[in-house]
């Protein structure tokens, strides 16, 4: 396995180094992986409104998403967000347990997992790259810069004929939105999801006290992996975009909208040995892929509710049908 960079991918992770010299920083990867290679086109910056400090980063997530979908547009072949980078301070070149919670939901998006690069000034300009496999396993691996590493056609940009097709594609109404920034799906709500499977979770689990709280790394551990299941299938199933964090005790879920962000907190009990969600107000115990099967049953009712109300609907048109033709047959005779 090993790490390619365009040569414009790694000139934009020297720059915004350079333009963050005294901070933290860091940014997000476009590419493509083809046969164990990752293959790096784009290095988007973290966004005006991200948070730069000397031992703590923040990504402006909101920008990022619409920098991917406008980069993405550029390229023939779609580039997909394959990783991250980040800056730490002096020569630690490890990850934080909070690193360990965004590491993981970008390794949950992927079959593949992701990579994630750690840039270190010691006092040398300084990159380690790391393959992370679900929930949280990393492995170094080493990286080459050039274009002449990368495939032609992951560098070839749509030709203007190309941008003259979408555009007519979109003023006739077809779908012919081929590669486009449009194949990136909006987000599904994770506030309307959890008003979903709530149901189902509140028959299936007791509301416990959130006491013997701990918070060492064997926690935060049992935390990421506990829920892997459940973020892989929110993410690639149901396609709720979600950040995760970890703060004190908890690990959160957690996605921004206008008007409220909507939370979940993850933590474990020492006392019971069991982990524990919380969601609006309410704290339950929480096993594997709780969610997943929550969310199973939700739509298995669903479903049976609607062909219910098909079977009723087709009845009540037999039913009237029969109401019309008695009257005719009466006026027959």
């Amino acid at each position: 396995m090993k790490v390619f960079f365009s040569d414009r991918a790694f000139a934009s992770v020297l720059a915004e180094t350079t333009e963050k010299i005294k901070t933290e920083t860091g940014g997000l990867f476009l590419g493509k992986v083809k046969d164990d290679s990752w293959y790096i086109v784009e290095a988007i910056d973290p966004g005006p409104k991200s948070v730069f400090e000397v031992a703590y980063f923040e990504y402006d997530k909101k920008y990022t998403q619409h920098l991917i979908n406008k980069i993405a547009n550029l390229y023939e072949e779609k580039l997909e967000l394959i990783g991250l980078w980040h800056r730490h301070p002096g020569s630690f070149d490890q990850f934080s347990s909070t690193d360990d919670g965004t590491n993981a939901k970008y390794a949950a998006m992927r079959k593949d997992g992701a990579i994630s690069g750690l840039v270190n000034i010691d006092p040398n300009f300084r990159f380690t790259m790391y393959h992370v496999a679900s929930p949280c396993m990393y492995r170094k691996i080493p990286y080459e810069v050039g274009d002449n590493f990368i495939p032609d056609e992951l560098l070839q940009f749509k030709t203007p004929n190309r941008f003259y097709e979408l555009m007519q594609a979109r003023l006739t109404g077809t779908s012919q939105r081929r590669n486009s920034g449009a194949d990136y799906k909006v987000s599904v709500s994770l506030k309307s999801f959890m008003k979903f499977i709530l149901p189902y979770i509140d028959a299936e689990c007791e509301e416990v006290a959130t006491d013997n709280i701990v918070c060492d790394e064997t926690a935060q551990k049992q935390l990421t992996e506990s829920i892997i299941e459940d973020l892989s299938f929110m993410v690639d199933k149901i396609g709720i975009q979600v950040s995760v964090s970890i703060k004190d005790q908890f690990l959160i879920v957690f996605q921004e909208a206008v008007d409220k962000t909507t939370k979940i907190y993850f933590t474990y009990s020492d006392k019971t040995k069991q982990v524990i969600f919380s969601y609006s107000d309410k704290c339950y115990i929480y096993t594997n892929g709780l969610f997943k099967q929550a969310s199973l049953k939700a739509t298995a009712d669903k479903d049976k509710q609607e062909s219910q109300k098909e079977e009723t609907r087709k009845q009540s048109g037999i039913f009237n049908s029969v109401k019309k033709i008695i009257p005719f047959i009466k006026n027959e005779e």
